[in-house]
């Protein structure tokens, strides 16, 4: 099976919000069917990367609040890193995910 690390930043740098998107389940009354490898990931932890987070856009999966967005060039102020969770996954739960 082939892995790979996801890197998670926003709401789901709760273990319990991005759960519900490998297991299936509810969070904040939305309903998810989860992967169909509902295998836990592996944590590998926190990292500060540089780039900028910010929210944008409106979605109605957040009752029409912004989505979180890593900026696309590279922040030089250290003190604008942003967090990623970095989760190691295989390759059928990212593309669950990202459908």
């Amino acid at each position: 099976m082939n892995k790979l690390i996801y890197a998670a930043y926003g709401t789901n740098l709760l273990k319990e919000r991005f759960m519900v998107y490998i297991q299936g389940g509810k969070f904040k009354k939305i309903e998810y069917s989860g992967c169909t490898d509902k295998t836990e990931p592996e944590d590998l932890g926190w990292q500060y990367v540089p780039y900028r987070l910010y929210f944008a856009k409106q979605s109605p999966r957040w009752h029409d609040s912004g989505v979180a967005f890593l900026s696309f060039e590279k922040e030089i102020n250290p003190d604008y890193y942003a967090v990623v969770r970095l989760w190691k996954i295989s390759q059928s739960q990212f593309e669950d995910i990202h459908n």
